[in-house]
């Protein structure tokens, strides 16, 4: 008597494509900063950061925990050490550690509108994150034909908040654009709906080259 098997394919490898992780990638950045302390009360600040991942690790899950090396620069020749940061890809997520804080930046397989809470492995409040966009990118000189952005918050109630941050990752290269602007505007009666800025950060984050060391 004969018999059938039924062929089963194979789950679909899933990669880290849009946030390559292996030693030697490097990532350098322009960033424009503004910090408002008070009304009238604030510094501006242009620089370059380069982050770099120096080494990784096996962590009690069994992932590979990868160790980057940030550094600031304001002539991109002279480079001092800024922060040590994590980053590891455990069940599709790309989860990054900052400042003891873990976030999780991406989710595969990747798809517009697709959403997951940014802050499930923190005790923040959670935070929809979603997909916006995929497709091709114009980032000054680049030219990404394959990218996707990530929305965490577009608020504006011009009354007392602006909160717009938002993260652009490229296909084989990793994060190309942060943009972080999140206010608090005056809401006293003599300049409630007048948007000036109580406090907050505009932080700007561009890529001017990458590679691997």
């Amino acid at each position: 008597m004969g018999s059938c098997t039924e062929e089963q394919e194979d789950p679909e490898v899933i990669t880290s494509t849009y946030y390559p992780l292996a030693i030697g990638n490097f990532w350098d950045y322009s960033v424009d900063e503004t910090i408002y302390y008070g009304e009238e009360d604030f510094e501006t600040e242009s620089y370059f950061y380069r982050d770099e991942i120096a080494d990784f690790y096996l962590n009690e899950d069994k992932d590979l925990v990868y160790l980057f090396h940030r550094k600031k620069s304001l002539n991109k020749t002279d480079w001092t050490n800024e922060v040590v940061y994590t980053a590891t890809f455990s069940n599709n997520r790309i989860i990054k550690q900052y400042n003891n804080l873990q976030e999780i930046i991406l989710v595969y397989p990747l798809a517009v509108d697709f959403s997951w809470n940014g802050n499930a492995l923190n005790n923040n409040l959670p935070e929809s994150y979603f997909i916006e966009s995929t497709g091709s990118y114009i980032l000054n000189e680049f030219a990404f034909p394959d990218a996707v952005k990530v929305r965490v918050s577009e608020e504006d109630d011009l009354i007392t908040i602006r909160d717009n941050r938002y993260a652009v990752f490229a296909n084989s290269i990793g994060l190309v654009e942060s943009y972080y602007e999140v206010f608090q505007y005056c809401s006293r009666n003599d300049c409630l709906g007048e948007q000036i800025i109580q406090e907050g950060r505009f932080t700007h984050l561009r890529l001017i080259n990458y590679g691997k060391l």
